[in-house]
């Protein structure tokens, strides 16, 4: 064992292996630098946000806006240092794809060499949510398998009293009139006495989502015709007698009230499931909060302005 340790051929392997280390840290140090967005992708940063939100811009919301590409680059850098670019599927068949719409020849390795050498890999948006749902995804497989104790499910029911009620449900039909025009509305009226008064009615226009309706919550209505279609007062109606015309986003609506489910207080094993839900949901988005913030104090940030 002496002799092996102070052998030369022993000294060249341990200062060989060193150097490969040192040569690798210093490469992943190098790449773990992100650059600032420009001014100029920033604003169309912005332009997009604001399209999409329709408020105003604040220094909050573009510093936010920074933060959020910068965490982007970062995400999808460190997917490409441990590799995750070489085993999944998904995006080797996206980077094969490219290639061949780019006319690259040679065999699978060469064209995938070409399209990385091309910086595609990060210019492709598709990729780019790929590498960063891959990392989120093993961030969170742990978690995901943990289970809530009986305790955290109570503090979550004391913190969401609404899941305690099992809200009313309603079947109901409708007919509509597109557009929110008054030749529409009286349209509307006109078709309601008709049905009321049994005589042959005038046509509607066709609803997407259809006539009928069973046993839906005020929630569920809500997300078909719009806030503020359905209003509690509606529970107090005579059933099986049309009435209206009532707005939605969509144009006008006569609504015929066949049922109404009461609603209930719900127990505390009815609420599980949701609960158990929420917990989960909650933990695998403060494991990824945790793992980001990490990353962050990996990797160097270069601003040019």
């Amino acid at each position: 064992m002496i002799r092996l340790l102070r052998s030369k051929l022993f000294h060249f392997f341990v200062l060989g292996f060193a150097l490969y280390g040192l040569n690798t840290g210093y490469t992943a140090y190098e790449q773990r630098q992100l650059v600032c967005p420009t001014a100029d992708e920033m604003d169309a940063m912005v332009a997009v946000w604001a399209q999409q939100n329709r408020q105003p811009i604040t220094t909050v919301v573009r510093q936010a806006l920074g933060q959020s590409a910068l965490d982007e680059q970062m995400l999808v850098r460190e997917a490409q240092l441990k590799g995750l670019h070489k085993r999944d599927n998904v995006v080797l068949q996206r980077l094969l794809r490219d290639a061949e719409f780019l006319g690259i020849e040679g065999d699978r390795a060469s064209q995938l060499d070409a399209v990385l050498a091309m910086g595609l890999l990060e210019s492709d948006e598709v990729i780019r949510r790929r590498l960063i749902q891959l990392q989120e995804h093993q961030v969170t497989a742990d978690v995901s398998a943990q289970n809530p104790s009986k305790q955290d499910l109570r503090r979550l029911a004391a913190v969401h009293p609404q899941l305690s009620q099992r809200p009313p449900r309603y079947s109901f039909e409708q007919r509509f009139f597109a557009g929110d025009s008054l030749a529409q509305q009286q349209s509307a009226a006109r078709l309601m006495a008709q049905l009321n008064n049994d005589e042959s009615p005038i046509s509607s226009d066709v609803f997407l989502s259809g006539e009928s309706f069973t046993r839906m919550t005020a929630t569920e209505i809500s997300r078909i015709f719009g806030p503020g279609f359905w209003f509690d007062a509606l529970a107090d109606v005579n059933l099986n007698r049309w009435i209206g015309p009532r707005k939605s986003v969509y144009g006008w609506h006569l609504i015929n009230l066949h049922e109404i489910v009461p609603g209930a207080v719900r127990s505390f094993e009815e609420m599980r499931p949701e609960l158990e839900l929420i917990w989960r949901q909650d933990l695998q988005r403060r494991s990824w909060q945790v793992y980001v913030a990490r990353l962050r104090e990996q990797y160097r940030v270069s601003c040019s302005e």
